[in-house]
This record gives structure tokens, C-alpha cells and sequence, in this order.
């Protein structure tokens, strides 16, 4: 079949150049895009003939590994070959130094009909291949510069990862920007039954909601089947990067069935495992290497009001000098003065703060004092007023919305939930346990948990915290969040996913 005529589009270069510098980027190292070729013979596979193109392809690494291989192998780079191979990114000075990197390590003119600069996502691309293959950008949709989540907003929505303007704004702005596009060029770039094989953060696949858009395998109205995934544990694929990554196969035209061979590298070796999903469809997975092992969790229950779905802790934005302290204050009016949860409670079970947050809200009803309120507090008013200026520059689109109304001192995660007197609280971030504790109020100040550090459940009254405490201390329960593959990682056993397993019954409230 006749490979399409390509016409290069060119980019902006001041836009291009923008984007450059604040998305952030993941290069692949040379021997790991090699070793994602070899591993599915996409190499063989361009020899016979396949059309090949790197998306999202930065300096063009995984074009040069190609070239690499094919001289290692002492196999002619004809102007055939280089025919079906194509790169397509947004950065035109990435573009220029591919081209002089090829023209000095192999001697060869890369035709300029195969190198396109362009977004892939915004601007349409005419070529289809047979394969795709890639690393594309990770990083969050909240994380984007404003202009550019503005431009994107409406292929989010178009390709079903947020479902209207205000969830991709506020409740999906962890959605990542490389499962916009994988939907996109899954979609509309693949021929018939084409196949991609990516590097991604893992996220895509064990996200509790940002993702779960993503796990409805479909793409331009194309199915789309993930097949086999190697998640690395120990390997340092990309030097410095935290976030939980892997390498998978995907199969276009194809309905997702599962389960998925999931591999894990374990001591060194890749284990097999097999990878299905909570409950429904578009749940994260579950990894497990029996099948018998998808009994844990079937029965898990708890009783609860519906104002006690668990939360995580208060966010700052940025300003933990200001809210937070090491020792609570003297100078500050103890009334907005919390205790707030730390490590110690854990490691050295001691219940005494080691750390206080400043909460300047009104208790009851969980909303931030008004200016009017604030300024019967001369003090308090003077040190909101030190930090007002650092206060209004902080980011975020629910805290945009609070400093445009006026209340530039507000906090995110802060409701009538935050002033229960006791709190079931464990630590969801980066842990291997799970370890619910109950903490009551000192001195009539409520404990509060640290941000994505901690989640916790609001009690009005001890013996139904206690009562809680007892049903999440259900030995499956750390075995299930095993499964959902969150040990170690940032979402160990934050509150979605503790809703997710948990079958919640709602009982009538007890404290309105």
C-alpha cells in the first residue's frame, strides 16, 4: 500500500519555544528506547516493511535507536527505509538537532518530508502508520501553563477523558497530558489494527479517577486494547523521575479484554503477573499472580453518614510557611490553632503535636472567616496582612476562584468535615501499611491531617470512631491496596481509592 504524501507543517517557534520550556519533559535514554524496539521487534517489523512514527518525539531518540541498531546490525539506512520512519514534535529547535545529529553520527540526510513540527494534539497530522512508539510528556493537566490548558480544555472534553469545562478545570486536573495523547494518536493516526508501544507514567492504568476516562478504551471512536505492560520497580529508567512508570502495548480496533499480563520487575527478573480491574470496566487495576487472589475484598463493608466519606488533609497551596508550625504560637489567638497530624504519631505512637496549622475558618459552618471577623483579631489580622502578597500569588484553579472573591487566607480541604472532634486518620502517601488510628480533640482543637499525607474519616462521636477504626483494621484491606499496586506511591490509600474498595452503607445521621 501507497505511504501518503506528508507535508510538513510549520510550527510557531515562539509558541513552540514557550511550551518547550514549561512542559515539563522526560527524554529516554538511547538504550532504553533500543530496548523497548527490541523488545516487540518493532525493528524487524520496519525491515518489512512497516511505517513508523514517534508522535511526541523530542530530540528523537527513538528514531536514532532505529538507525542504531540497523548499523549494529550492518543493515543498509536506505532512502526506503527512512521513508517509513517519521517524527513529529512541537519543538522546531529539537527538530534541527536531530537532523545534525543524524547527518553527524550516520552520515545520512533525514528527509525533511518525515520530520513535522507540530502539536499533535491541536494540529492535524495527515500520515497513518503501522506503529507508534514513544514517551509522551507527563504532566498533569492542573500542572499546564494557563494558556495552554485553556487551548486544550476542549480535547480533553472531546476525547472523554473529563466529561464538561468544569470537572477538567477543577475534579480532573490530575488527568495527565499523556493520556490526552495516547487518545489522540491512537485514534487518528494508526492504520487499521496498527499497534503503539509507549513509555508511561503508571498512573494511566491505577489512577482512582483523574484516568478513568482514559480506561474506557476508546479513542476517536476506535477501540483500543492495552495487552502487556512491564512496570519497572528498581530500574532507573529516567534518572531523578518519582513517579511510578512502565512500558505497554497497545492494540488498536481491538476490544480490551482482560485479564492484562502485567509484568513487575521483582529482584532483578520480570515476574508475571495478570492485571484486571476493580470492578467495573473503567476501574484501576488490580495486579495479582493468582486469579484466586481476586476473593480478597469481596466482602468488605462499613457503616457510615454521609458526611463521613473520607477526605484528605488540608492543603496549604504552597504556603506551609504561613499556615504551619513547629511549635503552636503564642503570639496567634488559640482558637484557630489545630494540632496537626505528623510521623511521630505513627513511628513513636504518641499522641502530643508535634506541628500546628493555622485554620482561620469559622468552625461551624467550615468556611473561612470573613475580613469583617479576621479584623476583630488585631494580631491575627497583622500576620495574614505580613503574608498577604504571598498569600495572592499562590495557584490553583479552586484557590483562584476563593482569592478572587476576597478570601485570599482560605486553604483547600478545609469543611465542617475538618472540625469533627474525632477522626479515623491513617497516612496515605508513599506507605506500605495501612494503620487507621483514632484522634481526638486537645484542649476542643480538632486534629488535622497534612495534605495528600494523610485521609481520614469524620467522627462526632468516639464509640462510632472506634467502630470504624475496628472494621478498617480488616486484614484485607492492606492486601486489596497491595493489589491496587499503590504500595510505595503516592496513592497508597488516598480517599478515593478507600471508596472505591470499601462498600459504604449509609445509616441515618446522628449528630444534625
Amino acid at each position: 500500500m501507497k505511504h501518503p504524501q506528508l507535508i510538513v507543517v510549520k510550527g510557531k517557534d515562539n509558541w513552540c519555544s514557550l511550551m518547550k520550556k514549561q512542559i515539563g519533559q522526560v527524554f529516554t535514554p538511547l538504550k532504553w528506547a533500543e530496548w523497548l524496539i527490541n523488545k516487540w521487534n518493532i525493528f524487524d517489523a520496519w525491515l518489512d516493511g512497516a511505517h513508523i512514527c514517534d508522535p511526541t518525539a523530542g530530540q528523537g531518540v527513538f528514531v536514532t535507536a532505529m538507525l542504531h541498531i540497523a548499523r549494529n546490525r550492518r543493515i543498509p539506512i536506505t532512502v526506503d527505509r527512512l521513508s517509513r520512519l517519521a517524527l513529529i514534535e512541537m519543538s522546531p529547535s529539537h527538530l534541527k538537532r536531530f537532523r545534525e545529529n543524524t547527518k553527524k553520527e550516520f552520515g545520512v540526510d533525514f528527509p525533511t518530508s518525515q520530520i513535522f513540527c507540530q502539536d499533535v494534539i491541536t494540529e492535524a497530522h495527515k500520515g497513518k502508520y503501522d506503529i507508534l512508539i514513544g514517551n509522551p510528556p507527563w504532566v498533569n493537566f492542573g500542572d499546564l501553563p494557563t494558556a495552554y490548558k485553556t487551548l486544550l480544555k476542549p480535547y480533553f472534553i472531546q476525547e472523554g477523558l473529563v466529561q464538561e469545562t468544569q470537572p477538567a478545570l477543577l475534579g480532573s486536573s490530575r488527568v495527565d497530558i499523556a493520556a490526552l495523547v495516547l487518545k489522540v494518536v491512537l485514534g487518528k493516526l494508526l492504520k487499521k489494527s496498527g499497534s503503539g508501544y509507549f513509555y508511561l507514567p503508571t498512573s494511566l492504568f491505577f489512577g482512582d479517577g483523574a484516568h478513568s476516562g482514559f480506561r474506557n478504551y476508546s479513542a476517536d471512536h476506535r477501540n483500543f486494547a492495552i495487552d502487556t505492560v512491564y512496570e519497572f520497580t528498581s530500574t532507573k529508567v529516567f534518572e531523578g523521575v518519582n513517579t511510578a512508570y512502565c512500558c505497554a502495548r497497545f492494540q488498536c480496533d481491538t476490544q480490551q479484554e482482560f485479564p492484562v499480563t502485567y509484568f513487575k520487575e521483582l529482584g532483578g527478573k520480570w515476574v508475571e503477573h495478570q492485571a484486571l480491574p476493580l470492578k467495573s470496566a473503567n476501574d484501576p487495576w488490580r495486579i495479582v499472580q493468582n486469579l484466586d487472589e481476586l476473593n480478597i475484598g469481596e466482602t468488605l463493608e462499613i457503616r457510615f453518614t454521609p458526611e463521613q466519606k473520607p477526605r484528605q488533609g488540608v492543603n496549604t497551596c504552597g504556603a506551609n510557611n504561613v499556615f504551619i508550625f513547629d511549635h503552636k504560637p503564642t503570639h496567634l489567638p488559640a482558637e484557630f490553632l489545630y494540632p496537626l497530624a505528623t510521623k511521630e504519631i505513627w513511628r513513636q505512637n504518641v499522641s502530643s503535636p508535634h506541628k500546628w496549622i493555622l485554620l482561620p475558618y469559622h468552625r461551624e459552618i467550615g468556611k473561612p472567616l470573613t475580613w469583617s471577623q479576621i479584623k476583630k483579631y488585631d494580631i491575627l489580622r497583622d500576620y495574614l496582612q505580613h503574608h498577604q502578597e504571598e498569600l495572592q500569588a499562590r495557584k490553583g484553579t479552586l484557590l483562584r476562584a476563593s482569592i478572587n472573591r476576597g478570601n485570599w487566607w482560605t486553604l483547600l480541604g478545609v469543611g465542617p468535615y475538618s472540625f469533627a472532634p474525632f477522626k479515623v486518620i491513617w497516612e496515605a502517601y508513599g506507605k506500605k501499611l495501612f494503620n487507621p488510628i483514632v484522634l481526638s480533640s486537645i484542649d476542643g482543637q480538632m486534629w488535622q491531617g497534612n495534605q495528600a499525607m494523610h485521609a481520614f474519616i469524620p467522627c462526632w462521636f468516639e464509640d462510632d470512631a472506634q467502630r470504624i477504626k475496628t472494621e478498617l483494621e480488616n486484614p484485607e484491606i492492606p492486601i486489596l491496596l497491595r493489589q491496587l499496586n499503590g504500595a510505595g506511591k503516592c496513592n497508597w490509600a488516598q480517599p478515593g481509592k478507600i471508596k472505591k474498595i470499601l462498600s459504604f452503607d449509609e445509616v441515618e445521621n446522628r449528630f444534625i
